[in-house]
């Protein structure tokens, strides 16, 4: 399955490409210039692949949660591209990729090890998902760090990026749970394999848009 994604839900823009089995990614850490970023990285990625957009079989963007302009660059670049070239497009959870990322790193199934993914969501607050199972049927949420509740497991992963600085607001259970902690950005290599496992459903362009969980955007949020 020959895929294209894109995430720049955060501070890391991800780009990566499968194409026969094989494997080229870009990332680059410059949250303000990921509009910039990502097109000709796109280009280089298809370059050195010998591929074009066509030749694709779909496109994964990161729909969030994470910085509200960065979603919004990802949905609009993977959407322009796939009613370009008649793609279907795979929007993948951030928070998803971040435990697919760890699991990965560790060669570990999914559901062989809970994993509390997070980012921070600005406004003292952190975005979270708890995957416990080889399923993404979670429920991805925002609150202080204080109000995320303890996981019904003996111990869990904490993998994520910009949690460092609320993780003394974390509740004691949680603290005394945590085995492992990783910092991970969502990466794009994470969401092609969410996608050739099966496990992101396609979807067509006109249905594509960003998840931001927060219903209420301020202008502050919105510039980030």
């Amino acid at each position: 399955m020959n895929l294209l994604a894109i995430d720049t839900s955060t501070a890391e823009a991800s780009i990566g490409l499968s194409v026969n089995g094989r494997l080229w990614h870009e990332s680059h850490q410059a949250e303000r210039l990921h509009g910039q970023f990502i097109l000709p990285a796109i280009e280089r990625l298809l370059n050195q692949a010998g591929c074009s957009l066509p030749q694709l079989d779909g496109i994964a963007f990161g729909r969030g949660p994470g910085s509200f302009t960065g979603l919004r660059i990802a949905c609009s670049v993977a959407k322009g591209l796939a009613y370009a070239h008649d793609l279907p497009l795979y929007p993948v959870s951030s928070l998803a990729a971040i435990a697919e990322e760890y699991l990965h790193q560790h060669q570990i199934p999914w559901g062989g090890q809970p994993v509390l993914a997070l980012l921070d969501a600005r406004m003292q607050q952190l975005y979270w998902a708890c995957f416990t199972d080889a399923t993404l049927d979670v429920e991805e949420q925002v609150s202080d760090a204080a109000d995320i509740p303890v996981p019904d497991t003996e111990s869990i992963v904490l993998a994520g990026a910009g949690f460092d600085a609320y993780r003394s607001q974390l509740s004691a259970q949680i603290i005394d749970k945590i085995s492992i902690e990783k910092s991970i950005f969502p990466q794009a290599p994470a969401m092609i394999r969410l996608v050739q496992a099966q496990k992101i459903k396609a979807v067509d362009a006109k249905e594509a848009s960003p998840v931001y969980i927060r219903n209420k955007v301020t202008q502050g949020e919105a510039r980030g």
